[in-house]
C-alpha cells in the first residue's frame, strides 16, 4: 500500500465525475494509490481514468469501502463491476453501523476467493475494533480514521499501533476537524518556512514520520505532486512534539 493516498471525495453526487479527474492527474504524474468508495458515485469514472492511464493494474493500489456493516456481498461485487476489475487491493467497511462481525466474515470469505487482496475498516474504535477480533481469521490491514494535527486519537492509533493494524489518515489537513486549515495555523507555518516546504507537506510530514499513512485530496496537479513530496526534509523531533500539540485535547474516532 502506498504510503500517500489520492482521496476522490468531491462532496456529492452532482461532482461524482470528478473522481476520475483526480485519478487520472494522480497516476499522470506516479501515484498509485486511489481512495474511492460505493458512496461516492465515482467508480465508473475511476476504472475509465484507469484503463486510459496505460498502467498496468497490479500497479495501482485501490481501495474502496462498503458503506456499513450489512450487505457485504452485494456491495464488494458492486465495487468489481463498477471499478472493473476482478480484484479490489483492499476495501474497508465504511462505518461500524450494523453487525459487523458478520460482515467481517464475508470479507474474508472474499479474500480466500481471490476477489479481495486485503480487508479493513473505518472510523472503528478500540472497542468496535475488538468486535471484529472476536473470531476473526484475518486481522483488520488497516483503520482509516480522522487524524489531523488539529484533532487525532491517540487511544485508537495506539491501538491500532499495538494490534499490527495500520492507521490510515483521512483529512490529514484539518478539513473534518472544525474547519481548521493548516495554511494558516502559526506553529505550521513556521516549522513550514524553517524546512522551506509548504504547510501541507509539514502537517503529511508529522503523520507519515508518526509511521502512518495517509490518504489527501486535490484536484489540482501541482497540488498533488506538492502532497506526496515529503522525503526531501525531516522533522525535528522537538517540531514534532509541537505539532502533536496544535490538537490540545480535541480528540477524533
Amino acid at each position: 500500500m502506498p504510503i500517500v493516498n489520492i482521496g476522490t471525495w468531491t462532496g456529492g453526487s452532482s461532482k461524482h465525475e470528478d473522481g476520475g479527474v483526480i485519478a487520472a492527474t494522480w497516476l499522470s504524474q506516479g501515484g498509485r494509490g486511489i481512495d474511492t468508495a460505493l458512496i461516492y458515485r465515482d467508480q465508473v469514472s475511476i476504472a475509465k481514468a484507469i484503463s486510459t492511464s496505460g498502467i498496468n493494474r497490479k500497479d495501482i493500489f485501490i481501495t474502496s469501502k462498503i458503506p456499513a456493516c450489512g450487505l457485504a456481498q452485494v456491495g464488494i461485487d458492486e465495487d468489481l463491476k463498477q471499478l472493473n476489475t476482478t480484484y479490489i487491493d483492499l476495501i474497508l467497511i465504511h462505518s461500524p453501523i450494523g453487525f459487523c462481525r458478520g460482515t467481517w466474515k464475508v470479507l474474508e470469505d472474499n479474500v480466500k476467493n481471490g476477489k479481495l487482496r486485503a480487508i479493513g475498516i473505518s472510523n472503528f474504535n478500540p472497542k468496535q475494533i475488538q468486535n471484529i477480533l472476536k473470531g476473526a481469521t484475518i486481522t483488520p490491514a488497516v483503520n482509516q480514521i480522522g487524524y489531523s494535527v488539529f484533532g487525532h486519537n491517540e487511544d485508537t492509533i495506539k491501538f491500532c499501533h499495538d494490534n499490527n493494524i495500520t492507521v490510515e489518515a483521512y483529512s490529514p489537513l484539518g478539513g473534518a476537524h472544525g474547519g481548521k486549515s493548516v495554511f494558516k495555523d502559526p506553529t505550521v507555518k513556521s516549522i513550514a518556512t524553517a524546512h522551506n516546504v509548504s504547510e501541507a507537506q509539514v502537517a503529511l510530514k508529522w503523520i507519515v514520520q508518526r509511521g502512518d499513512v495517509l490518504t489527501t485530496l486535490s484536484s489540482n496537479k501541482a497540488h498533488q505532486a506538492n502532497d506526496a513530496d515529503l522525503w526531501s526534509f525531516t522533522l525535528a523531533d522537538d517540531e514534532m512534539t509541537k505539532l502533536g500539540a496544535i490538537a490540545g485535547s480535541t480528540l477524533v474516532v
